[in-house]
């Protein structure tokens, strides 16, 4: 591969690669009312947050520690909603969710 390209492609070490995909695997799970959705976001936010270190944007590291505390407070949310002794559908709903 030419290193121009190459250069393009990983110029910060795979970081924003990582965080979108995370990101986009994040998007699947939540629409899926899926917990680990929460996880996935929080781990792209780190990737991020380390992207934008590298690239020195300020504004893009705060807006990432905030996101990523967002996803840990959801995630949080969601197990005192669903103790791990709870019902057997607890992965399969959101803790907004109306009853059925």
């Amino acid at each position: 591969m030419p290193e121009y390209i190459n250069n393009f492609l990983f110029s910060y070490y795979g970081l924003d690669w990582a965080a979108a995909v995370f990101m986009f695997l994040s998007m699947y799970r939540l629409g899926h009312h899926k917990k680990d959705g929460f996880v996935f976001a929080a781990l792209a936010s780190i990737c991020w947050i380390a992207f934008n270190l590298i690239a020195h944007s300020a504004a893009g590291v705060v807006a990432n520690v905030v996101i990523a505390i967002m996803a840990f407070q959801s995630l949080s949310k969601w197990n005192k909603t669903h103790p791990i002794n709870g019902s057997d559908n607890a992965e399969d709903e959101f803790p907004c969710s109306p009853s059925k």
